[in-house]
């Protein structure tokens, strides 16, 4: 009775999954959704962020250090920041 039962269970759940996945994409066919999308940038110099509408989008701007870390010949970590990178995310 219990393998039965987990079957059962596994199965509801994947037909739950299926339905859930084509409703998704039936929306972005229909046009009702927006993507989500993430592009970064590398610079020298740190970019000034921003969060707000540009166009019909919502956007955050993040400013992140690329670091370069070297271990010490005493065990120690030290880092040094190389480059940035504005990382855009709009939805």
């Amino acid at each position: 009775m219990t393998k039965f039962s987990s079957t059962f269970a596994f199965g509801a759940l994947a037909v739950l999954a299926a339905a859930m996945a084509f409703n998704t994409s039936a929306a972005y066919a229909a046009g009702g959704a927006k993507e989500f999308f993430v592009q970064d940038y590398n610079f020298a110099k740190p970019m000034h962020g921003y969060s707000g509408h540009s166009g019909n989008y919502y956007c955050d701007y993040q400013r992140l250090p690329n670091r370069k870390c070297v271990v010490n010949a005493n065990g120690s970590e030290s880092c040094k920041i190389v480059g940035w990178t504005l990382r855009e995310m709009c939805q």
